[in-house]
């Protein structure tokens, strides 16, 4: 049996360094854990279905140079030219563009100036053509049709007799209920659902609120105007300056930039991504710190105990003895780390929970962590307990 008396005896003379240990230890389980969360929560966002065509999607923003330019006209004969070219399945118009970071959201409620309640949501105004040029899926009802199109001036402000909103906004403002044919409000004129679709993330990804997003059948005639063109799979990038050539022979009085809805995504989540790297980073640097503090102190107990391992060694302690007997010490030192820093982790996530709103610690990813943190220090006082274990008796007794 093993006897951990002597162990003990040994770790309290040394008391001092081995709490150093333990503390570094705790601190490491805090901090990785609570950053686990973060990183796990961020890649989760990331990875949500957007309801998309995300990889086949081009987008165009143009601004007109001429103040009277016939905007209506324009979007009719460029979309018309567009939906023609060979490898383009659809082509819509949108007064922003999804994913961008840039959008328009308002409150939409279930009753008329219904002073609370309701939902904050995203909207766009665009045509028929937008559910087959974004890939979404249309879950139940139908589609806008051409003489349901408003086509309003600058500063017009005229309500849509007509939506399609997304599953999510639906079951926000109707749960239990089925959506398709009720009213939403957005003062005192209705605007009946005729149409939900699966999911669309809207401009915001970071938004609490993503996923609610309204449609509306009008096109504003201002000097700006976006496309979103889907093209077949494989034929994005060949179409990238084909439509931007396209677009400025047919009209050479705006100025056009042309985009992948891939790229406007990749710049919304940079924060995301970037964050993701930092903490990975400083989590590996952390276990790296740890390691090297148990590396180290590990060898300075045993050039103190050289004479004793020796001793030990000539009483008949076999190899596998001495280096099980680091290595027990070792995980003593690390369990009572574990033990305080999980403790620790809790207390500290309860408070960034509270004022930050991270994801609750639950006891699934404290336990990895912590099982990490346990193999890390036995790997790193795995090399120093191997040495201790092949010091000879006779190199070992010898005087100095």
């Amino acid at each position: 049996m093993f006897e951990f008396k002597p162990i003990l005896s040994t770790l309290w003379h040394h008391k001092a360094s081995a709490l150093l240990i333990a503390l570094q230890l705790a601190l490491t389980l805090v901090i990785v854990s609570n950053t686990l969360l973060i990183i796990t929560d961020r890649m989760e966002k990331m990875a949500r279905p957007s309801g998309m065509d995300i990889e086949n999607i081009l987008t165009v923003n143009f601004l007109a140079i001429p103040q009277d330019y016939d905007m209506a006209g324009a979007v009719r004969a460029d979309l018309d030219m567009l939906r023609a070219l060979p490898g383009v399945v659809d082509a819509t118009h949108s007064h922003q563009i999804p994913l961008s970071g840039s959008g328009s959201a308002n409150a939409f409620q279930t009753q008329p100036n219904q002073e609370t309640g309701g939902e904050v949501a995203n909207y766009y105004r665009t045509d028929p053509h937008f559910i087959e040029s974004l890939g979404l899926a249309l879950v139940t009802g139908r589609n806008f049709t051409e003489t349901e199109m408003q086509v309003l001036a600058p500063n017009e402000q005229r309500q849509a007799p007509v939506i399609i909103v997304t599953r999510q906004l639906a079951d926000k403002l109707f749960p239990g209920e089925d959506a398709l044919g009720k009213p939403l409000y957005n003062g005192d004129s209705p605007m009946e659902i005729i149409g939900i679709v699966e999911r669309h993330l809207g401009a915001w990804p970071e938004w609490s609120k993503a996923g609610n997003v309204v449609f509306f059948p009008a096109l504003r005639t201002t000097q700006s105007m976006n496309y979103l063109v889907r093209t077949e799979s494989g034929e994005r990038d060949a179409l990238f300056k084909l439509l931007a050539d396209k677009l400025a022979e047919r009209d050479s009085e705006r100025v056009i930039e042309v985009n992948t809805l891939s790229n406007h995504m990749a710049r919304s989540y940079a924060v995301d991504n970037m964050m993701v790297k930092v903490l990975s980073t400083v989590g590996a640097m952390l276990g790296f710190i740890v390691a090297l503090g148990i590396v180290g102190l590990t060898s300075f107990w045993i050039n103190q105990r050289t004479k004793q391992i020796g001793v030990r060694r000539a009483l008949g302690a076999t190899r596998t003895n001495i280096s099980r007997y680091f290595l027990v010490e070792n995980s003593l030192i690390a369990a009572t780390g574990i033990a305080l820093g999980a403790a620790a982790a809790l207390i500290a996530n309860q408070y960034l929970v509270r004022d930050y709103s991270q994801p609750v610690l639950t006891l699934l990813p404290l336990g990895i962590c912590a099982l990490v943190i346990l193999l890390v220090s036995l790997g790193a006082a795995l090399a120093p307990a191997l040495r201790a274990a092949n010091i000879s008796p006779a190199t070992a007794t010898r005087s100095v």
